[in-house]
């Protein structure tokens, strides 16, 4: 039995090393990712459009505390890990598409990143989505395919500023998603600390 817990305690140990490791590397990759933009990143960076996460569901939580998306990041995750798009970015993208979970495209529709929601008539034309996980995948994968994929109808590049050019009639949306992504992951190092 003592050998048994020995062991649980070796491996909580190291759970807790990688966790260091992984948030350690976290917090150099936002120092780069604020220096140089989403357009010079590495493809190894934690902030690079088509690297999947190796954070846990609970740890992409905490970059959700204090919205109306908490409780969505096992949705990050896995479409994350199914279409290999970045879950702090789509996490970035929902929480401005959708004012941190506020919007009523969100509350009536299920949609996190104003989906089709042209601007001659946002609101009716925005899909109507079965889920917020529905809407998670759906996005993700429409990312992959169209804006993060050289054959996409509108690839312009591996960045948030490549997205941005033809997502959002806003100039400025890849500034915004870059600064949400800045404010995701400052809350997932904050509860990173934490919870030490």
């Amino acid at each position: 039995m003592l050998l048994g817990l020995k062991q649980i305690s070796e491996e909580a140990m190291n759970l807790k090393d990688m966790r260091d490791v992984r948030f350690e590397k976290l917090k150099k990759d936002l120092d780069n990712f604020i220096d140089k933009g989403s357009s010079k990143l590495s493809e190894k960076s934690d902030f690079y459009p088509l690297n999947p996460t190796q954070f846990s569901k609970e740890e992409l939580g905490w970059g959700l505390v204090g919205t109306n998306l908490l409780g969505l990041e096992k949705d990050f995750k896995d479409a994350s890990e199914q279409e290999g798009v970045n879950p702090i970015l789509l996490m970035a993208m929902a929480k401005h598409e959708t004012g941190n979970g506020t919007s009523e495209l969100f509350l009536e529709k299920k949609n996190l990143f104003g989906f089709n929601a042209v601007d001659q008539d946002p609101y009716n034309l925005a899909t109507d989505f079965d889920s917020e996980r529905a809407s998670i995948f759906t996005v993700a994968k429409h990312l992959k395919n169209e804006y993060l994929n050289e054959k996409g109808k509108f690839y312009n590049g591996i960045s948030t500023e490549g997205i941005g050019t033809l997502y959002a009639t806003d100039p400025d949306w890849s500034k915004k998603v870059d600064w949400m992504m800045i404010e995701v992951t400052r809350a997932m190092i904050k509860g990173y600390e934490e919870y030490d």
